[in-house]
């Protein structure tokens, strides 16, 4: 079933015909948007240079405005995305993380044009055209945020446009 599912996004994210061009944008400039629900991701540059955060995103969803992060995971060889909402500051453990984490998993970006799914691009790459965070719609649903919404996100961000 997983992969009929995976298919079936990817089916989706190579249907969309009129997502704006991201050939001319900086990923860390970014701004993408899921189709059914109008949940935006926003990028922006890494909080710093020695820090493992390699980007900075934020997602409104509903009333709740989260913040997210992308970290390169050298075990797994791929950049692990979290969104979280209200977490704490400072000294935390990984209970206080894991309860307040909304979405966690590898983000990958999609060339729309040849269907080529690839890594999510390091920070002064070009954005790709859209996003897929496999998982991301049933992980919004069953967190605090999603609770009073009728219907969640597709796990397919499409390419929105470009901060100057």
């Amino acid at each position: 079933m997983g992969a009929t599912l995976s298919a079936s996004v990817l089916a989706a994210a190579l249907a969309l015909s009129n997502a704006a061009s991201a050939a001319d944008c900086l990923i860390e400039k970014a701004t993408y948007r899921e189709a059914e629900t109008g949940v935006e991701l926003v990028f922006a540059a890494a909080s710093g240079e020695n820090t493992p955060v390699t980007h900075g995103f934020s997602a409104t969803i509903g009333k709740a405005r989260l913040d997210g992060h992308v970290m390169y995971d050298p075990e797994i060889e791929r950049p692990v995305g979290m969104l979280m909402n209200n977490c704490p500051e400072g000294d935390v453990t990984g209970a206080d993380l894991a309860a307040c984490t909304v979405w966690k998993g590898i983000i990958y970006g999609i060339d729309t044009k040849t269907g080529h799914v690839d890594l999510l691009p390091p920070e002064g790459g070009n954005a790709p055209d859209a996003l897929l965070l496999p998982g991301f719609g049933p992980a919004v649903l069953s967190s605090p945020v999603g609770k009073g919404m009728e219907s969640g996100p597709w796990d397919v961000f499409e390419f929105k446009g470009c901060a100057s």
